[in-house]
């Protein structure tokens, strides 16, 4: 009880700083025409960022691309080489078709022994 109450102080300081701090920004003036901060703004309006952002769209998205074909060649190449693996483990060892499978039934696994055997 003791920590909701905590709480909801602290919620209630917290709301009441942002509230504070909320009526004392309208009484902050506009920055000084030649400040720096000024000179960077119109530094920045300069630059084409809607070009750069949509070269970067189309670079980031042939990247993407790239990317995701390389790995699926990697992906079947690993594949194929599995593949060789199990086929040549098969010749040694028990045949890994022989063991039962989760959609088979048990009566389907009894006529497949009696029908081995």
């Amino acid at each position: 009880m003791y920590g909701f109450i905590l709480q909801i102080l602290m919620m209630s300081s917290l709301a009441l700083m942002i509230y504070l701090v909320a009526r004392a920004v309208p009484r902050v003036g506009d920055d000084i025409a030649g400040s720096p901060a000024n000179r960077f703004d119109k530094l920045i309006a300069v630059i084409p960022l809607e070009k750069i952002d949509a070269a970067f769209g189309i670079f980031l998205e042939k990247f993407l691309r790239r990317t995701r074909l390389f790995l699926l060649k990697v992906d079947n190449i690993i594949g194929g080489y599995l593949n060789n693996l199990k086929r040549m483990s098969g010749n040694g060892h028990k045949n890994i078709e022989s063991k039962p499978s989760i959609f088979t039934s048990g009566s389907e696994e009894k006529k497949e022994n009696s029908a081995g055997e």
